[in-house]
């Protein structure tokens, strides 16, 4: 009816909503009847996660105040009321200045931002100012913060004025180039202190048993992160990686499905031992979807998986994927080397990995990730193999096992 979001009236496109009177995740499902051009009756479902959220926070001031942190660097400061006096959100703001008398694009700000006295800070590194050759005044627009769970919007603001001090001399002589400190900051001094030796984390995935156990032998010098038949956010699950890796002073990452988000996830918003390691493959993941699954926010394919008691996970959903994926740089992407894989497809017959999640997938698929959706804009795709899915127990071996792909990731990857 051109109402609800749905488009245009009569377009083909239908939209509802519903009173959302709790916090929590909503399952919303829609069943289609019809009767199509040709008089057959017709029926179709589908099904749809909807986390909400408890109204957290909100600005207390329509200005940011920044102060200069080092040589190059300030924080902007931004008020907020929150009953809360401690945590973390994902901040994300554009910088603008003016140059001759015109408002011009300074630099895209953002990430994980710890709430401290009932502020948020951003950070700006002054050398995008001279590179913008921008002057005061200075604001931050399209402003968004948003809860690190879900990446739903807490609070936004489309223009925030900018008190600045006087700009060093970093602001104001011309660069030649962007390098890694204008992009992530400054590296602290206390990560080169953390942990001793090195090492090649195996990562699991969503409510998952010991995936690489059985194989760990096959990766040298390796460690078996263990937080087994869990239901964990991306953030959640990339701060117990960043714990259990501070044992070490460097490591990469070699992980399984939702592994490959939290460790990607980890290396874009956290600083860890990821930022120490060396070598030629930082993450490598096998199984990930990247830009969600079909299963994810439904509970009975996910039992029939992975069992009944880990629940939906909305960041695995096709749009809290997508929701996510919208804060990780394509630098951080490129620091991922992702492999896919599905089922042995055999001619005239009905093949597929798990018998209830093929019906709810595009082929190829490997019983939980669809290749198509398993893809990761500007990382590293090191290819696509038949003949393996996605955990043991499915019809054909779990991807996890592939002895000749491990022999490759053990002798490429970072640590």
């Amino acid at each position: 009816d051109g109402m609800h979001q749905d488009g245009i009236a009569a377009d083909g496109v239908f939209g509802a909503d519903f009173l959302a009177d709790a916090a929590g995740e909503f399952n919303a499902q829609v069943i289609v009847k019809g009767i199509s051009g040709s008089g057959q009756s017709f029926m179709r479902t589908s099904e749809h996660l909807i986390p909400v959220i408890e109204e957290q926070l909100r600005l207390s001031s329509h200005y940011s105040k920044a102060t200069q942190t080092d040589a190059n660097r300030f924080g902007l400061r931004l008020a907020v009321e929150t009953a809360k006096s401690t945590g973390h959100y994902r901040t994300y703001a554009q910088v603008w200045g003016s140059r001759a008398g015109v408002m011009v694009p300074v630099a895209w700000i953002g990430g994980m931002s710890e709430l401290k006295k009932g502020n948020l800070e951003l950070a700006l590194d002054a050398r995008w100012i001279a590179k913008a050759g921008a002057q005061a005044p200075f604001e931050l627009r399209d402003l968004r913060i948003e809860d690190p769970d879900h990446f739903i919007s807490v609070a936004s603001a489309s223009k925030i004025a900018i008190t600045m001090p006087t700009l060093p001399k970093s602001a104001r002589t011309p660069i030649a180039g962007i390098n890694d400190e204008m992009r992530m900051g400054v590296r602290p001094a206390a990560l080169q202190a953390k942990g001793t030796g090195t090492k090649l984390l195996l990562v699991h995935g969503y409510c998952s048993g010991n995936a690489w156990g059985g194989v760990a032998g096959q990766f040298s010098n390796s460690a078996v992160f263990q937080d087994f038949n869990q239901n964990r956010s991306h953030d959640a699950f990339a701060r117990l990686i960043q714990t259990f890796g501070n044992t070490w002073n460097s490591f990469g990452v070699v992980a399984h499905s939702q592994g490959g988000a939290a460790s990607l996830h980890l290396y874009n918003f956290y600083w860890s031992g990821l930022d120490n390691a060396t070598g030629s493959r930082l993450i490598q993941s096998v199984g990930t979807p990247y830009r969600g699954t079909a299963l994810a926010g439904n509970s009975a394919a996910l039992g029939s998986v992975f069992g009944i008691g880990c629940g939906t996970n909305a960041n695995l959903t096709y749009s809290g994927a997508a929701s996510w994926l919208a804060g990780i740089s394509t630098a951080s992407r490129a620091k991922a080397n992702y492999y896919t894989t599905s089922f042995t497809d055999r001619a005239w017959l009905w093949d597929y990995c798990n018998v209830v999640t093929d019906v709810l997938l595009t082929d190829p698929e490997d019983g939980t990730t669809e290749q198509t959706y398993g893809q990761l804009p500007s990382g590293v795709n090191r290819g696509h193999k038949t003949g393996w899915c996605h955990t043991s127990g499915m019809r054909d071996p779990a991807q996890t096992t592939d002895s000749s792909r491990n022999a490759t990731m053990s002798a490429n990857a970072a640590r």
